[in-house]
């Protein structure tokens, strides 16, 4: 099938900026100490986890029970989710996916860890955890230090298996490289290395001290003691990583068609927040320049030209969209078109 063939609106990815971002990643962190453990909340599709580990990722990370689950049914045999679970409900429920694979989850409070300690203890299983720190985020995560440490005792004793440390530099990862941000960037990693050192002189092992992202993999990933990276936006790339200067070329779009042109150049497209994300800043319009995209509605986009504009829409006519922030973008779609010189070559299934 040729891509102007494809029912509008729908997602696309360009498999040769795909592939080009998968293979740059993956050279990245081959003859390195530290590893790359993909996150799959990007792109939530099997079989894009599959290829990230095929070609060299240690395992995937996740954000939820749910994406758990759906990489254990593909064969992933190392995950991490790197979000607190709290509640009985879905701590069963990874225990019983520990049965399955080594099931890694964060933790920074002991009531979390109870209930997986429990759930563990009911179902006859072993849960494995690092110890959530805030490096900066203001989210989730314990204090650096004695805090983490003893957490970590805390759930020691109560029986699960702590295998080290997490923490989310997320605050930096849309921040454009300076010395600045560097500094900033080694310096969390470094509150997470000292506290996998006092673990260490406290007898707990440390065999994870997991950290960064997409924008921040190339400091964070070469930082001593560091042992796995989590980034994820790589694969398909958000403009805003692409605007901040991250090594990686835009796949993604939204294939869109124009549904309405006034004699003023105003056009409208049929696609809206329902199959293109607006957080975070509006999509701009791919291989149309002098164009732009002013507002997203439930259904539709507004296309104004800029002033002396040559570009004239019309209708009928597909276009397609960057997508500025491809997490919530994705998640709108149920699967989307690979696509190379023009044609889809692969139709691959997002899991919800």
């Amino acid at each position: 099938m040729k891509k102007d063939q494809i029912t509008t609106p729908a997602l696309l990815v360009d498999l040769d900026a795909m592939e080009s971002n998968l293979h740059c990643m993956a050279a990245f962190f081959r003859d390195r100490a530290c590893k790359l453990r993909p996150h799959f909340k990007n792109h939530k599709t099997p079989l894009l986890a599959l290829k990230q580990v095929r070609a060299g990722a240690i395992g995937m990370t996740c954000a939820t029970v749910r994406e758990a689950e759906i990489l254990v049914s593909h064969g992933i045999g190392s995950i991490l989710i790197a979000n607190e679970i709290a509640g009985d409900t879905k701590a069963e429920w990874l225990a019983d996916l520990s049965r399955h694979a080594s099931m890694i989850v964060a933790v920074d409070n002991r009531g979390a860890a109870a209930d997986l300690a429990r759930a563990q203890r009911d179902r006859k299983t072993q849960i494995e955890v690092v110890i959530d720190i805030d490096i900066g985020l203001n989210r989730c995560g314990t204090q650096a230090g004695e805090p983490a440490l003893d957490l970590a005792r805390f759930a020691l004793s109560e029986g699960l298996k702590v295998r080290g440390i997490m923490g989310y530099d997320g605050h930096l990862q849309g921040v454009a490289k300076s010395p600045e941000r560097d500094e900033l960037i080694r310096q969390g990693s470094k509150a997470l290395v000292d506290s996998a050192a006092l673990f260490e002189r406290a007898g707990i092992p440390v065999s994870i001290v997991s950290t960064g992202g997409t924008g921040t993999h190339a400091i964070s990933g070469d930082y001593p003691g560091i042992t796995e990276i989590q980034a994820g936006s790589y694969l398909l790339m958000d403009t805003i990583y692409v605007n901040r200067g991250a090594p990686f070329q835009r796949s993604l779009t939204v294939l869109a068609t124009v549904i309405s042109v006034k004699e003023s150049g105003h056009a409208v497209l049929d696609c809206g927040v329902k199959a293109i994300s607006g957080e975070r800043g509006l999509p701009t319009l791919k291989d149309a320049p002098g164009a732009q995209l002013t507002a997203l509605h439930a259904e539709h986009a507004l296309i104004k030209p800029e002033p002396d504009s040559r570009v004239k829409l019309e209708v009928g006519e597909k276009v397609e969209l960057w997508a500025n922030y491809s997490d919530a973008t994705v998640n709108l779609h149920s699967h989307f078109y690979g696509v190379r010189n023009g044609q889809v070559e692969e139709v691959y299934r997002i899991e919800h």
